[in-house]
């Protein structure tokens, strides 16, 4: 920890033995703390986030948003906050992008986005999907946790800079996994998702958006028999939760 720099991170897990390893090494030589806060995990993960030195803390399941809010309220000690996803990572190009950001950064910038890049089943995903964007990164207390079902997100109180770098996204353990959770993601959304009134029509349109933009406009056929898969599984999840949300209100 000599090389750390003034940083605590945190991470969420539950049953996240697959990516847990890769995310918390990635960490340990930039941040001076790491929490983990685990849900009831039974598949080895807190014994493997004690063996990284981790200070792990049970918490019960309280949906996404909650439970990551939770996790940013443990650190209090260092002045910035990482908070990651277990199956995500720093590359060595972001551990660097990411201690030179923190560094250098002037008094009135409040927080860091990383740039997200899919890995999946052996090899990068070098168009779909990316670049991808995503605020992790903050001054003690300029972050705030938007409370959704799904897909919740991290809000600054003020200037955002980006971080040079990737962060590897171990998003989907093959093509099946990508599904389930996409039919998870998809009835979480439909509690609070207003339902088109042609759903069909609306999916249809929503899916050559997709293939347009992740297959043609950036490249993505380029990434083969791996794009189109995940490209696949996009455009299921489109169509799961657009008509979740329109049997639900029906």
């Amino acid at each position: 920890m000599d090389d750390a720099v003034d940083l605590a991170v945190v991470v969420t897990t539950f049953n996240s033995i697959r990516t847990i390893d890769r995310c918390l090494q990635s960490v340990r030589g930039i941040a001076k703390d790491i929490y983990v806060v685990d849900s009831g995990s039974t598949d080895g993960t807190i014994a493997a986030c004690e063996a990284h030195g981790a200070h792990v803390i049970h918490h019960v399941w309280e949906g996404y948003a909650r439970q990551k809010a939770f996790a940013l309220s443990l650190a209090t000690t260092q002045a910035w906050v990482l908070i990651l996803d277990s199956d995500e990572s720093l590359e060595p190009s972001l551990q660097a992008g990411l201690r030179e950001a923190i560094m250098s950064a002037a008094t009135q910038t409040r927080a860091i986005a990383i740039n997200r890049k899919m890995w999946y089943c052996g090899d990068w995903m070098n168009h779909v999907g990316f670049p991808d964007w995503v605020l992790r990164c903050g001054r003690l207390g300029a972050l705030r946790m938007i409370d959704l079902p799904v897909h919740e997100r991290l809000e600054a109180d003020g200037p955002t800079v980006r971080a040079n770098g990737v962060c590897r996204h171990d998003t989907w353990d093959g093509v099946c996994d990508g599904i389930e959770r996409s039919a998870r993601y998809a009835r979480l959304s439909a509690t609070i998702r207003s339902p088109t009134r042609f759903p069909l029509l609306y999916t249809a349109f929503s899916v050559l958006t997709i293939l347009l933009k992740h297959g043609v406009l950036r490249l993505g056929f380029l990434d083969g028999r791996r794009g189109l898969t995940v490209l696949t599984i996009f455009a299921i999840s489109r169509f799961a939760t657009t008509m979740a949300a329109f049997e639900r209100r029906r």
